[in-house]
């Protein structure tokens, strides 16, 4: 369903996004964003298809309790609708991007905090007061998480059909990227899934959407919460939190599944040629940057595992011999 734009810019942010969906990418956050422009410009009474300098700052400034990251990402999108209108011939001021400051560190939780989370969810029990909780389906979900390494989206958009248990694999479609993509799963993560599904099928009300992470009711649970559980895992476990921005998160389960994978790549003797390209594919990235800065978590908890990278690349470029050089010249 399109939402509906009243300024003289809603056909062309229609057609902007029908644009961006057609080339892959995933724009619903877009919509929500590009509707906050749409009311600005008609608060202001723009009448010309052109963003001018002057209600383009307007729209860039801060607002109130909103992070970095979210005034980031919605000036991006304006100046992507900015190049778009220059493209159809509206000469339109393209403002430019924030610098992120990019203070957050991944929390990489250790194998004994991992089996100490898996303890809390097995733990968990539901209130009398709620017969539609989502407590029976948080085993699984973390351990899914942290098996996979996939976001909590993909997570919580798999449906019935998605989950392969006989050639264990997932097929994940509502992706980051906008590309769906399989993932297998080990053994072990296969026996859960499928002890899941045993017991979800047991649920008496199940909706044709076929979810596979749902509540008793056969409706979708919801990110929210996940993360209200999440919290209460990690008190349960004996995991301080530092609060609201400084985690651990409920994504922290992604970064600390890519660590760990490189270390087992690397207790494997699996060299890093081979062992990033591998963890990138799996986890959906567009490029080894993306996968790149899990080299210097790892290497912050093991350091030899840089000192094998030196070893790999020692012999790529040949030593000069500066004085040999010198020695034909004279």
């Amino acid at each position: 369903m399109n939402r509906i734009y009243y300024s003289v810019f809603g056909p062309y942010i229609l057609k902007f996004i029908e644009l961006k969906n057609s080339l892959g990418y995933k724009y619903q956050d877009a919509g929500w964003t590009l509707a906050s422009f749409d009311r600005l410009a008609l608060q202001k009474d723009v009448s010309g298809i052109t963003i001018t300098k002057e209600i383009a700052d307007e729209y860039c400034k801060k607002r109130p309790n909103e992070s970095d990251k979210t005034r980031y990402n919605r000036i991006q999108i304006l100046s992507q609708f900015s190049r778009f209108l220059n493209d159809m011939g509206s000469n339109s001021y393209i403002p430019r991007l924030p610098k992120q400051k990019g203070t957050y560190t991944p929390y990489i939780f250790s194998k004994k905090e991992m089996q100490g989370i898996f303890r809390a969810c097995d733990a968990l029990t539901p209130s009398v007061r709620n017969r539609n909780t989502t407590v029976y389906a948080i085993p699984a979900l973390i351990r899914l998480l942290y098996g996979t390494g996939i976001r909590i989206g993909e997570a919580l958009y798999l449906t019935c059909r998605d989950i392969n248990l006989h050639d264990k694999y997932l097929v994940l479609r509502n992706t980051k990227n906008g590309k769906d993509r399989m993932v297998p799963i080990s053994d072990s993560l296969a026996k859960v899934c499928e002890e899941y599904f045993m017991y979800r099928n047991l649920f008496p009300s199940i909706r044709k959407e076929d979810w596979f992470f749902i509540k008793p009711d056969g409706t979708q649970m919801e990110q929210g919460l996940v993360y209200r559980w999440f919290r209460k895992i990690l008190c349960f476990a004996n995991i301080s939190h530092g609060g609201r921005g400084h985690g651990p998160r409920l994504h922290d389960l992604r970064h600390t599944f890519s660590v760990h994978s490189l270390i087992s790549m690397s207790e494997a003797e699996l060299d890093l040629y081979y062992s990033l390209p591998i963890l990138s594919t799996y986890l959906g990235h567009q490029s080894l940057d993306a996968t790149d800065k899990y080299v210097r978590l790892t290497a912050e908890m093991y350091p030899d595992l840089i000192k094998k990278t030196y070893d790999i690349s020692s012999s790529v470029f040949p030593v000069i011999d500066t004085n040999k050089g010198d020695e034909e010249t004279n």
